[in-house]
């Protein structure tokens, strides 16, 4: 098991009255799987994944990663570099930089020099036949090309987990094709367990499991 949450609950006080988001939420995922999260806009995914990622705390519960519990002493920091990708509905690419130097920027921030970032992210956009925009400004890119990039710069570390937040949203039928063959290689070769929140049924169809949230809690 790679992923455990446990009784998990958040809420917020909005004009004075405290609002439940999430409530006794509970749910794990294993390693090399893709797990859909479905729910409606204001269901919790994303308070789900900022205290997944450790930018939120929640009321009560718990949540361990790879048998260790994410607690006061959790270091999420550590967590952030080497074992977390995370992919939006936007891919926040550098408008400055290349495709390829976006891909590398984690590499590098992780400590690498820049010739071995190079190399591992010339190895990924090889790989993932993308090789034909590496120099290429995101200006330039169409939306699954720019999302695309955003993937390959999500797992240039090798994270054992990656949080996608409507990875589809923004792109057309076609593109959402090569996205979804991208998330089954990078689970089957790579080993990383994809969480996914989305509000496209046909995320459905790569899933290894589909969990449903609604009133703040997984059905």
């Amino acid at each position: 098991m790679l992923l455990e949450v446990k009784n998990l609950n958040k809420s917020f006080e909005v004009n004075d009255k405290s609002v439940t988001i999430l409530k006794q939420l509970s749910f794990s995922i294993n390693s090399n799987q893709i797990t859909s999260i479905y729910g409606a806009s204001g269901s919790g995914k994303s308070t789900l994944f900022n205290i997944i990622s450790g930018l939120m705390s929640a009321d009560s519960g718990n949540i361990s990663f790879d048998g260790k519990l994410m607690d006061n002493s959790f270091d999420f920091t550590k967590f952030r570099k080497e074992n977390l990708g995370v992919v939006f509905q936007e891919d926040y690419l550098l408008s400055e930089f290349t495709a390829i130097e976006n891909i590398m920027l984690p590499y590098i921030i992780a400590g690498n020099s820049r010739k071995e970032s190079y190399k591992k992210a010339h190895s990924l956009l090889e790989k993932f036949d993308l090789l034909y925009i590496e120099d290429s400004y995101p200006s330039i890119l169409s939306g699954g090309e720019k999302q695309r990039i955003s993937i390959l710069r999500a797992i240039i570390n090798n994270p054992k987990l990656i949080l996608a937040d409507e990875p589809t949203g923004s792109i057309d039928e076609f593109n959402k094709e090569k996205i979804f063959s991208l998330f089954q290689n990078i689970a089957n070769e790579y080993g990383s367990s994809i969480l996914i929140a989305t509000h496209d049924n046909n995320v459905s169809k790569i899933s290894n499991k589909i969990l449903n949230l609604s009133k703040g809690k997984i059905k």
